[in-house]
């Protein structure tokens, strides 16, 4: 009997021990459902891919930029917003919450861009806080200057180096293997000189 109860104990802390693994990977489980929430309402890391021509609307809130259109956006919180190089686009505000709000564009140091920006208005249904701009590498945020702690989205602009290859440096280190391609194709042209020389040689 004196060993039954350890055996037992044994048991039973293996079991509990079991249990709390498993509460423990639920736990895991519910939170990183909730971080893949808050990760979309971030526009997540790869963000929304915005077709040339489009505008975006957002609603001006004192702690975020929420998404209007295009659709994709609708009800996502400061959504990041993928663009091509050299592609025109719109974006700002038609909806707000009454406190004074403007829209701009800024860069890598938190300066504006080309003089992309809105004067501020707490209009709640504004006509004049739209920007139209053509997309450039150096532009990476879209910000409410008075609010710009909480209003702040992210702006992605590829495929400045390629036009078409807008999906970047990958296909980038592509045209770099077709380069070392076409080297290739000039050791050929090498070995076409090794035969004039032969020519050479028979004159």
């Amino acid at each position: 009997m004196a060993r039954d109860n350890p055996i037992s104990r044994r048991t039973a802390l293996k079991l509990t021990g079991a249990t709390a693994a498993a509460t423990m990977v639920a736990g895991c489980g519910g939170g990183s459902e909730n971080g893949d929430e808050n990760g979309d309402g971030n526009g997540g890391s790869d963000g929304y891919e915005i077709e040339p021509d489009t505008t975006v609307e957002l609603d001006a809130q004192t702690t975020e930029w929420k998404g209007i259109a295009p659709s994709d956006i609708e009800g996502e919180s400061n959504p990041t917003l993928i663009l091509q190089a050299g592609e025109t686009y719109e974006i700002g505000w038609t909806k707000g919450d009454g406190s004074g709000h403007n829209i701009e564009i800024w860069d890598d140091s938190d300066s504006v861009v080309n003089e992309l920006s809105t004067e501020q208005t707490s209009e709640e249904e504004p006509s004049d806080q739209m920007l139209e701009f053509t997309a450039s590498e150096e532009m990476v945020a879209y910000v409410c200057n008075p609010h710009s702690a909480n209003m702040h989205g992210t702006l992605d602009v590829q495929g400045s180096n390629g036009g078409d290859s807008g999906n970047g440096n990958e296909s980038e280190s592509g045209n770099e293997s077709e380069s070392g391609n076409e080297s290739e194709s000039g050791n050929e042209s090498e070995s076409g000189n090794e035969s004039e020389s032969g020519n050479e040689s028979e004159e």
